[in-house]
């Protein structure tokens, strides 16, 4: 009998160590995992600040070509006409000195 109680109490022993060791790495496991999720949160708000930088340029630039894109097409399609008149009168002279 003494056999079986000693064998029992070395068993509940050994489980009672195993418990104790996988607590103390879950602890430890779960304290890693809290620093990453606040560095992770950290590099996400440095992020966010930084597209929201980005959106507002963005959106001032966009303004910007739309505001100048209009009289730009405007002058090029001027100098455009312009230039093909002058090269449809130079022909119909040749044509006409011929």
């Amino acid at each position: 009998m003494k056999h079986c109680e000693s064998a029992i109490i070395i068993a509940l022993a050994l489980i009672a160590v195993s418990v104790t060791v996988e607590t103390v790495f879950l602890i430890i496991a779960l304290l890693k995992v809290r620093r990453a999720a606040i560095e992770l949160e950290k590099a996400l708000h440095k992020l966010n600040s930084e597209l929201d930088v980005v959106r507002r340029v963005s959106s001032k630039v966009a303004s910007l070509t739309e505001k100048i894109s209009s009289p730009v097409v405007s002058a090029v399609s001027l100098i455009f006409y312009a230039l093909s008149s002058v090269n449809k009168r130079r022909k119909q002279t040749e044509e006409e000195n011929e």
